[in-house]
């Protein structure tokens, strides 16, 4: 039998004749026209009519039961929770949904009284919104908080109204607002808190126009909130940092979504402050920059103190040279580079002749003025390298470090002894004064800070027994410091070609996670006769052999042997190593060596960035033209460059904002006694916190105890290398485990 449903009777009639001549003549064969075969046709008809009628009449119930099973189906899981309720409030049917809210089953909530769940100071507004629903009035959307079984508050946005269907009950709709009522809450707090932060706060949009600020943005800045509307950020900038910083800020922004640290500030009246700032990009869903939130303070005074501290903890408060304990310091970094770089070191004791007959006849006031002149000549005739500093009375020092060779010394305490003599006018009287000065060697007549001292010390007394106006060399190692020097200058051209040059390498790892993640290469010469000679020991005499090119060429390559060695055993998923080379001090801002360099990376197949080649501060101050094109070089060819012993000469700070470094490498003098001196702490914690701003990693040599590691990690110093994690080994002893 045909499904479809007739429209009308007339069609229903026509249906019902077409089936029964299909039942009664199969074959087409003609009617009987005799009465009682028409009365029996008919009531065949109305049969097949009522069939009919039958068959739409069960597809209707089935398409029904369809629908009211869908309805039940969006009535119990909406993600509103429904209440059918009497006058009285007491439950006669609910959805699923609103069982789950109550955690309790839906069986359970029938005949029991909604009031019973809804908070004790609100069951009285849910009644009264109870009776006007059965009043027949519009009820308004109210929060109600409710108490589940299970406990924990909940809040609903309810409205009520009479069944269209049964008038004797009440459809009360409940949605689960408690999500957008605790944002709400933690809004109005972030509002009290943005109100009531100390701290300044600016938020702007993507094109760096303000969109608000906060009371503390005011009080700090002197800019009232309508002052700053739509305005750039630019608006309270001194723009005081080099050409870089804003690129390198972006930058930042752009790959981390933050960035902090010190920036110049403009006050509306004009005056220029230091600000440490805290920037945070917001981005949308598709990860476009959506806000920017700037939080910053003033730091002035706070630099001001820090600075006063550490001038008073090392700098003479009479010369303003650097008294005994820098001096210590900083002596005992040039011996280390001597170590290490193959360098020499000479230090001139200074001191002058007749300053006791001065002080004792005319008195300290003098005395004191002829100190600061003698200072002032001095400090004329060094290189901005050098450190003067006064021990103590009338006696200086001079240490001249990285030097290639003697050369240059004796001119220099010449010119010192020729100011010297130079009458000295004080108060109206015209004094006359002169200076002996002592030289020592370093490595020659030693390498040890107080040998190194006492032979100095020994030199300029050798001066002063002379008749004083007069310099003298230490002499008691000299024939066999010249012996050693001619012998390793015979020596050294056989020893590349023999293979008697070897690389040790030392572990650096990160304190965050204690994993080694660098290896730096230290040279050593493996001599047949003199044993193992590090780098300090002839780099000086591969210099005067013409040799160091070939030698750093040769260090860098087999570097790169052993660093792409290494890689290739820890494979893909573990971080690659990178290895550190240091810039002999002889072949600094030379192109072709910087050419060579991108040749053996590239036959290599070694990763540009897998490279740190580490220079130190003093050669910062070499030309600024030829620094400037070489750190351009070397830093378009991808290599990352580590600057060492930064903070013995403060002169190195502007040079920082010039070039791209990428790290700074605190020397274990600094290190050493920061357990015992709180003055050796704040040096550490400062370098650090500077680098940081900067956007520069911080390496700590030479750590040797825990309780060294321990204050590096508290200081926040993000590499360490030394004693503690591993001594220098030759390559075949590498492991690549991290």
């Amino acid at each position: 039998m045909t499904s479809d449903i007739p429209r009308d009777a007339g069609e229903l009639r026509r249906k019902a004749e077409e089936a029964l001549k299909q039942r009664r003549h199969p074959s087409g064969s003609a009617p009987d026209q005799d009465n009682l075969r028409a009365l029996v046709h008919e009531l065949q008809v109305h049969q097949i009519e009522l069939e009919m009628q039958n068959e739409a009449l069960q597809q209707a119930r089935d398409e029904a039961e369809r629908t009211r099973d869908l309805f039940e189906q969006l009535y119990d899981h909406a993600p509103v929770a429904y209440f059918s309720l009497d006058p009285e409030g007491v439950i006669l049917r609910t959805n699923l949904t609103a069982a789950r809210l109550l955690d309790i089953p839906r069986q359970a909530l029938v005949n029991r009284r909604l009031a019973l769940f809804v908070a004790q100071d609100q069951r009285g507004l849910f009644l009264d919104l109870l009776n006007q629903a059965f009043a027949g009035k519009y009820t308004q959307r109210h929060e109600l908080t409710i108490h589940p079984a299970s406990g924990g508050d909940r809040v609903l946005q309810i409205e009520a109204g009479i069944h269209p269907m049964e008038t004797a009950h009440c459809l009360l709709a409940g949605t689960d607002i408690t999500a957008m009522v605790e944002d709400r809450r933690a809004l109005r707090v972030a509002a009290s808190v943005y109100e009531a932060l100390d701290e300044a706060v600016m938020i702007s949009d993507a094109h760096q126009r303000i969109v608000s600020v906060n009371p503390a943005f005011t009080r700090l800045t002197g800019y009232a909130a309508h002052e700053t509307h739509d305005q750039s950020t630019g608006l309270i900038r001194a723009h005081r940092e080099p050409e870089a910083f804003d690129e390198h800020l972006q930058r930042s922004l752009n790959t981390t979504g933050h960035w902090q640290g010190e920036i110049w500030h403009r006050h509306k009246s004009g005056g220029d402050y230091m600000a440490w700032a805290a920037i945070h990009l917001l981005k949308d869903d598709q990860c476009r920059p959506m806000r920017c939130i700037t939080v910053f303070r003033d730091i002035t005074e706070q630099r001001r103190a820090e600075e006063a501290i550490w001038r008073q903890a090392n700098f003479d408060s009479l010369t303003g040279l650097p008294n005994r304990q820098l001096f210590q310091d900083r002596l005992r970094q040039g011996i280390t580079r001597v170590r290490r770089h193959g360098q020499f070191l000479a230090l001139l004791f200074l001191d002058l002749d007749k300053f006791k007959e001065v002080n004792d006849r005319f008195g300290h006031d003098v005395g004191d003025a002829v100190l600061v002149e003698a200072a002032r000549r001095i400090s004329r005739h060094v290189r901005k390298s050098d450190t003067i500093a006064r021990l103590s009375g009338d006696e200086f020092t001079v240490i001249m470090g990285d030097l290639s060779g003697e050369a240059g010394v004796d001119d220099l305490a010449g010119k010192i002894i020729t100011a010297m003599d130079q009458p000295f006018m004080v108060e109206g009287h015209e004094l006359s004064l002169s200076a002996s000065i002592g030289v020592a060697f370093c490595p020659a007549d030693g390498v040890e800070l107080k040998d190194l001292l006492r032979a100095a010390d020994q030199a300029m007394y050798a001066a002063k027994q002379a008749g004083g106006r007069r310099l003298r060399h230490y002499s008691s190692q000299g024939n066999a410091a010249l012996e050693l020097r001619n012998a390793l200058m015979s020596d050294l051209p056989g020893a590349l070609e023999q293979g008697q040059f070897l690389l040790h390498f030392q572990p650096i790892i990160q304190l965050e996670t204690k994993r080694t993640v660098m290896i730096e290469a230290l040279l050593r010469w493996d001599h047949p006769e003199r044993g193992m000679l590090h780098a300090g020991q002839f780099l000086g005499v591969a210099q005067e052999c013409s040799l160091v090119r070939q030698i750093d060429q040769w260090v860098f390559q087999e570097s790169l042997a052993v660093i792409k060695r290494l890689n290739a055993e820890r494979g893909r998923e573990q971080q690659p190593l990178q290895v550190a080379i240091n810039e002999s001090a002889h072949r600094f801002v030379d192109a072709q060596g910087v050419d060579a360099w991108k040749a053996q990376l590239e036959s290599s197949g070694v990763a540009p960035e897998s490279v740190v080649i580490e220079i130190t501060e003093r050669l910062l101050q070499e030309d600024g033209e030829q620094v400037y094109d070489w750190f351009a070089q070397v830093h378009g060819s991808g290599l990352k460059i580590a600057l060492s012993q930064f903070g013995i000469s403060r002169t190195g700070i502007p040079y920082l904002q010039r070039y791209p470094i990428d790290m700074l490498k605190i020397d274990h003098e600094f290190v050493q006694n920061m357990p015992n001196h709180a003055t050796d702490q704040t040096i550490v914690t400062t370098l650090i916190n500077m680098a940081h701003r900067l956007g520069l990693r911080v390496i700590a040599e030479g750590v040797e105890t825990p309780a060294q590691r321990e204050l590096l990690m508290a200081a926040g110093c993000d590499y360490a290398q030394g004693h503690l994690f591993g001594k220098p080994l030759p390559a075949r002893e590498l492991s690549a485990s991290p």
